[in-house]
């Protein structure tokens, strides 16, 4: 906010947005739309995020199913995947911060001094999308969908930047116009909803997300679709600085 400009209402229409998402997900906790005046409206739980900011704790589950390119197209002979998209795991990156970590992040209350040594090329949460467009031979300009930790709306503005669908300081320009939501002009941001929608399930989340993304790419994700999807991300941080990204196409 300090250093860009960001306003609560910028913060609330993230939610607006995955609350949209989620109604039409069946698998979701929340299934109703929440309006910008009504997420101003709740109680404010550290300023400047109000609870509707804030997603919940909750239990869940998550699986996924790897197996072999072969092992696939010999399945597709007899089962009913037969003729749909087959979706390819393209990287999974796994990420800890550099020294010196100039960035401030929970647990933390200090940054690391760079009086020794340079800081890093990049910040630890811009490594982590970083790590898996390397391995995965892409972008972020190639990106259809993207599944986000959103434990705040604030948060998921910080992964617009640090995923690279937009330039520092340009997230709520992104969240303003609508382009981050379905049918908008950028990569569609927690199209299941979020954990907005769902809650905070720490051991399924990650998983979670990968469901999402296949169900996007193989068009199976009825009501909250993104036409056309081929490329998918999702993004993760640990409380203590580990970070995760999972690359899925087709």
């Amino acid at each position: 906010m300090h250093l860009y400009g960001a306003t609560e209402s910028d913060f609330a229409k993230v939610k607006v947005k995955n609350s949209r998402h989620g109604v039409d997900n069946s698998r979701a906790r929340y299934r109703n739309e929440v309006a910008e005046e009504e997420v101003l409206a709740s109680a404010v739980v550290a300023s400047p995020l109000h609870l509707l900011d804030i997603c919940a704790t909750s239990d869940g589950a998550a699986a996924v199913v790897l197996c072999s390119a072969g092992y696939a197209a010999r399945r597709a002979v007899t089962e009913r995947s037969a003729g749909r998209p087959k979706v390819r795991i393209a990287a999974v990156s796994t990420v800890t911060p550099a020294f010196p970590d100039t960035g401030l992040g929970l647990p933390d209350i200090a940054t690391d001094s760079t009086a020794v040594l340079p800081p890093p090329p990049r910040s630890f949460r811009d490594s982590i999308a970083h790590a898996a467009y390397e391995q995965a031979g892409i972008g972020p300009e190639d990106v259809d969908v993207a599944e986000v930790y959103d434990l705040s709306t604030a948060l998921e503005l910080d992964w617009y930047e640090n995923l690279g669908l937009c330039p520092a300081g340009e997230a709520e320009q992104l969240i303003g116009r609508g382009a981050t939501a379905l049918g908008g002009d950028a990569a569609t941001v927690n199209p299941s909803g979020g954990l907005a929608c769902f809650g905070e399930a720490v051991p399924a989340q990650a998983i979670a997300q990968v469901c999402e993304l296949v169900w996007q790419l193989r068009g199976d994700a009825l009501g909250r679709q993104h036409d056309g999807a081929r490329v998918g991300i999702s993004a993760n941080q640990g409380l203590f600085g580990h970070g995760s990204s999972v690359i899925v196409v087709r």
